[in-house]
């Protein structure tokens, strides 16, 4: 299922990842983080949450963005997100996000995620998102910031209603 981001003149799709988008998904990475995950980490996640890792794809060819999350019975956890600089501001994490909670809701109540306590744009789209913050863990990252853990209960979801909640 192919989600679109923008107009006609800008089309960026939503989509499962898959091997072949290995590359560019590590591009992203290392564009997006000071400390990126290593190359081994994101294909080792790609081969274990293949259902739960999407990629923004523009002009069906190159990757913009994506996103991945580890599930269990009960709750998933995004573990990392990620949108080009240039591509930023224009709705694509927003975008993987929805399409990552409309993937998870009839399979799990919460969605929980970590994120840098000094990263007020991605704390604020993840509270427009419905998401809460739970609490702050000091040191978490390896530079030594801390973090913001924020959950979401995915009934509670702004704009991507819980399957039978219609």
């Amino acid at each position: 299922m192919l989600h679109s981001v923008g107009d006609c003149l800008n089309p960026i799709h939503i989509r499962l990842a898959s091997q072949r988008d290995l590359k560019g998904i590590c591009l992203v990475e290392d564009d997006s983080f000071s400390e990126p995950y290593p190359h081994d980490l994101i294909a080792k996640l790609l081969r274990d949450c293949p259902g739960n890792f999407f990629v923004a794809e523009y002009l069906a060819g190159t990757i913009v963005g994506y996103c991945v999350a580890a599930e269990n019975e009960e709750w998933a956890h995004l573990i990392s997100i990620g949108v080009l600089r240039e591509y930023r501001r224009r709705g694509v994490g927003r975008a993987l996000i929805q399409r990552l909670l409309s993937n998870l809701s009839s399979r799990v109540k919460d969605l929980r995620l970590e994120v840098k306590q000094g990263n007020r744009e991605a704390i604020m789209l993840y509270e427009e998102l419905g998401f809460r913050r739970v609490n702050c863990v000091e040191n978490y990252y390896e530079d030594g910031s801390a973090a913001v853990k924020m959950l979401l209960s995915i009934d509670d979801a702004h704009g991507e209603p819980r399957s039978g909640a219609k």
